[in-house]
């Protein structure tokens, strides 16, 4: 059902054109461990599930980002614009440095509540940075693995940089549910490849 609240297409190519209009709640803090900031309140039991499997399995993980407004990534675009601009780029080429890495405000899966960045206390702790390194962590090796149990998709892998336009972020999850999340991780697939079969 192409009209499945958890198979919203957020990207460059579909941008919201204002904010989404979804149910937000904290997550309960006594459960998870990390920065409080809202999620979709339909993913909340999906998310304590993920969390306590990790620990079960020996992993602490660490809810680093959830839900950001379409006003607040404007913010952080015009930020980095600003400094790349700075640097003596031209508007062109300064757009294309920051959407390497940063959405253009609308085209952030964030903006749905459905997606957050995971990594782990430890990291946090060694100075946080999203940078791919962080794949090379024990639970980053855990969720690569087991996320799609619980409902989540790793959203930009690494072999499909050139579908998604986003590039390789092991720590950013997405919601998807369980059925969804499993055919997409066991035909190795990206969102963009699964809604276009």
């Amino acid at each position: 059902d192409k009209q499945d609240w958890r198979l919203v297409l957020v990207n460059k190519q579909h941008r919201l054109d204002g904010e989404y209009d979804i149910q937000l709640a904290y997550p309960d803090m006594t459960r998870i461990k990390g920065y409080k900031m809202y999620l979709d309140e339909r993913i909340l039991n999906s998310v304590y599930d993920l969390f306590a499997a990790a620990k079960a399995a020996g992993h602490e993980l660490f809810f680093r980002s959830g839900h950001r407004t379409v006003a607040l990534q404007q913010t952080y675009y015009n930020n980095k614009m600003k400094e790349r601009l700075g640097q003596g780029y031209s508007v062109e080429k300064a757009a294309e440095l920051v959407e390497k890495t940063l959405a253009p405000p609308g085209a952030s899966e964030h903006h749905t509540g459905l997606a957050l960045d995971i990594t782990t206390p430890a990291w946090q702790e060694a100075g946080g940075h999203l940078i791919s390194s962080f794949e090379d962590t024990a639970a980053a090796k855990w969720l690569f693995e087991n996320a799609h149990l619980y409902g989540f998709i790793l959203r930009y892998p690494k072999d499909k940089v050139d579908i998604t336009h986003y590039s390789y972020e092991p720590w950013h999850y997405r919601y998807v549910g369980v059925e969804h999340a499993t055919a997409i991780y066991e035909q190795g697939l990206c969102l963009e490849e699964y809604l276009d079969q």
